[in-house]
């Protein structure tokens, strides 16, 4: 089936196979997507974002490659509830360039087979378009001071919209305040993906380059840690002061208490515990309240709409009496006549990678906020609509909901058939059984350098708890909700990522060694295996006996 942007009820195919089929130009894989979106999305988020995020793509490969068939092809597509990510075809592009692979940096299922691989710049073809890059250089001179005064203009909007009670609109309003946040947020998202694509350039060129003199690739990553200024790099730092508050009380359990009820904030209060009520609304909810899980996915909440997650972490912390102590920062020296500009720019667009996100995701939280009010509304005029069939709708199906209730009959029974596709995904999401190699061996991409022993918790995308000082996280791909933890795990194992995936960065900034992915690590590793991660050569052993 080929690519049309109005065949968007189920599924996307690309122009010429679907997932599972490799051609040349076409080699779907999964794994890439968990950078940007969740595993599995709704029909309203995918609405929203699918062909904004495919139309990014397009523009960026058509503005560096002058390759008008661009226009035609589908980078990211929903395939029965599932997204998946057309990484051959990114390449393709990123070769005709002149570049090499663009999963050499950032990771995902196809990185696998490309470890050993040495990669070289095609100096021809990158000469060839030269031009694009000139003009995607001086786009990038002006993106820090743009990104800046988004920052404070998104700043300003949250300000202005936390006092608005929406559910003293009508429908007809609340669906024009959604249509209008919605709108600003697309034209916004070119932020996060221009700042991603001069990342991820000058990072390769760095890594090109520092190869080529000699150095290995711990020396690129002890020259992309400790980026001063990325904002969900300090939030585990006002954890461990919250800690700070609550464990030297003598009320310290009884705090702890409060903060195991559903009516936790009242009980706060009531209880004479504000100045710690009011440490965790002005410190961690305000600044941070507007991220959380999966958080492009409609239907999920954010942390001030729901900061369970938040309140279990904090917890956990106050519980364990060891001292968070960060490894000391470990620098490195090169010739900054050869490297030093670039390492200012990986070093800068990787951090507006990171920020660029946090701020622009103020408005994903706000769009969240506006849909709860309007699917309430709707639940209310229509007895026959359940408060989660908004979420399997298409935007424009919310729309003719709104306009005339006597659509929703022939809505409602896409949403039955939308939301049989969804549970079968969750219920069919458990990868096949991997059998253990013998070797005892694991292998991945170093992506903060360190070695470290511990004791492994293999997690799942639900927040299990029972997370020690010391451990090594083991997850399939870690989003931007487990920062918290990172300064209470030993190391981190993920099964997918690369260097510049949002938890190799952020886990450069607590210097916590970090191997990224290691195919099947959820499958080989158990809770409580003994390992001894490796991050300079991203190396794993999980014998009974370690080598020193």
């Amino acid at each position: 089936m080929k690519y049309n942007s109005k065949n968007r009820d189920e599924v996307y195919t690309g122009n010429t196979c679907y997932p599972g089929k490799k051609s040349r130009f076409d080699l779907w894989t999964r794994g890439n997507v968990a950078e940007a979106f969740p595993d599995i999305m709704t029909p309203l988020s995918w609405s929203l974002w699918g062909e904004a995020m495919n139309e990014l793509l397009r523009d960026s490969f058509r503005h560096y490659s002058f390759s008008p068939e661009v226009k035609e092809k589908c980078f990211i597509m929903l395939n029965g509830g599932k997204l998946y990510y057309n990484i051959g075809l990114v390449n393709f592009y990123m070769k005709r360039i002149g570049l090499f692979p663009m999963d050499t940096i950032i990771g995902g299922e196809t990185a696998y087979s490309n470890k050993r691989r040495k990669e070289r710049i095609h100096w021809l073809r990158f000469m060839l378009h030269m031009p694009g890059s000139i003009k995607a250089e001086k786009n990038n001179k002006q993106l820090e001071a743009e990104s800046k005064l988004k920052w404070r203009e998104f700043l300003r909007y949250q300000k202005k919209w936390v006092d608005l009670d929406y559910n003293t609109f009508d429908l007809n309003m609340l669906f024009g305040l959604l249509n209008e946040r919605i709108t600003y947020g697309k034209e916004n998202m070119h932020l996060h993906t221009d700042a991603t694509t001069a990342a991820f350039s000058k990072m390769a060129l760095l890594q090109w380059k520092l190869n080529k003199y000699g150095y290995d690739n711990s020396t690129l990553l002890k020259l992309v840690n400790d980026i001063e200024g990325i904002e969900m790099a300090e939030i585990s730092s006002c954890m461990e002061r919250l800690k700070n508050i609550i464990v030297p009380s003598e009320k310290s359990q009884e705090i702890l208490e409060c903060l195991k009820s559903e009516n936790w904030q009242q009980l706060l209060i009531d209880s004479g515990f504000e100045k710690v009520y009011n440490f965790i609304n002005e410190n961690i909810i305000e600044k941070y309240g507007h991220r959380g899980k999966n958080e492009l996915e409609i239907m999920e909440p954010y942390w001030a709409e729901n900061p369970r997650m938040l309140l279990d972490m904090i917890i956990e912390r106050c519980l364990n009496k060891e001292a968070v102590r960060l490894r000391e920062q470990e620098k490195t020296s090169v010739d900054d006549k050869k490297f030093g500009k670039l390492i200012t720019q990986a070093r800068t667009f990787t951090k507006l990678r990171e920020n660029n996100k946090h701020y622009l995701y103020i408005i994903i939280a706000e769009i969240k906020r506006v849909s709860r009010v309007l699917n309430n509304k709707l639940c209310s005029v229509i007895p026959e609509m359940e408060p989660d069939d908004i979420y399997f709708m298409h935007y424009d199906e919310v729309r003719r909901l709104i306009k005339d209730f006597t659509e929703f009959a022939e809505i409602k029974s896409k949403v039955i058939l939308r939301k049989k596709i969804y549970s079968d995904c969750m219920t069919n999401s458990k990868e096949p059984e991997i059998k253990k190699s013998s070797k005892k061996v694991l292998r991945g991409i170093p992506a903060c350098y360190g070695r470290v022993k511990g004791n492994v918790r293999v997690i799942n995308h639900n927040y299990a708890g029972n997370i020690k000082k010391g451990d090594i996280i083991v997850i399939k791909s870690l989003d931007i909700s487990w920062t918290p933890l990172f300064s209470v795990a030993g190391g981190l194992i993920t099964e997918l990522g690369g260097i510049l995936s949002h938890a190799a960065i952020i886990a450069r900034e607590y210097n916590i060694p970090t191997i990224v992915n290691v195919e099947n690590a959820t499958t080989t590793l158990e809770d409580g295996d003994r390992v001894l991660l490796d991050g300079e050569t991203g190396v794993i052993y999980y014998d009974k006996v370690l080598p020193t």
